[in-house]
């Protein structure tokens, strides 16, 4: 009986060593994964916008066309108010670094009519590019017979990741996804 009674005691002191790490191994697994969720649907958002814009080539509207394919390219699985910024930038065709001219855009969701700012969009009085921003109507479209001439569109967005468990509390910091994409060249004469 003694030695099963000292054996009970060996057993909560191994359990007081061993219940601290099993409970930080699955909480920072559940932090690392939602993490990696929220990274992962926020890239293919990044990259449907920029696809949006790259079909719009040379529309007036293009910008505020490409933040609403983020929005909705989040499919409620990361809430809209964890992005801090976006901007669309024309990037290096080899290199894909913001070579000039961008668009930033900081979101405001208590806007109920545009929730950017500025506002891009045109319908709503917004403005289109600004001073040293790039123009939505001035990119390259047209493709050189040599190839080339198309101007390459970058979308990087700026998010905050908060943790759900904040056992991990490094986690909550600022992160950016970038997408890249060629513009479609405009064949037929359509744009502006």
């Amino acid at each position: 009986m003694k030695r099963l009674n000292r054996e009970e005691g060996a057993t909560l002191v191994e359990m007081a060593f061993v219940l601290p790490v099993l409970v930080l191994l699955i909480f920072g697994s559940l932090e690392f994964g939602l993490a990696f969720k929220e990274r992962l649907t926020i890239a293919s958002a990044a990259a449907s916008a920029g696809r949006t814009g790259a079909t719009m080539g040379t529309e007036l509207e293009a910008d505020i066309r490409i933040l609403e394919a983020l929005e909705v390219g989040l499919y409620d699985q990361v809430d809209i108010g964890v992005i801090i910024s976006v901007e669309i930038f024309k990037a290096d065709p080899i290199t894909g670094i913001n070579t000039g001219p961008s668009n930033f855009y900081l979101f405001d969701g208590t806007d109920p009519t545009c929730k950017w700012i500025p506002c891009p969009d045109p319908s709503h009085g917004g403005f289109v590019g600004f001073a040293g921003g790039w123009d939505p109507t001035s990119r390259d479209t047209e493709l050189n017979p040599g190839g080339g001439g198309l101007d390459v569109l970058g979308v990087e967005v700026t998010y905050r990741h908060t943790p759900v468990t904040n056992i991990l509390p490094f986690l909550e910091r600022d992160f950016t996804e970038r997408a890249l994409v060629r513009l479609e060249p405009d064949v037929f004469g359509s744009s502006t």
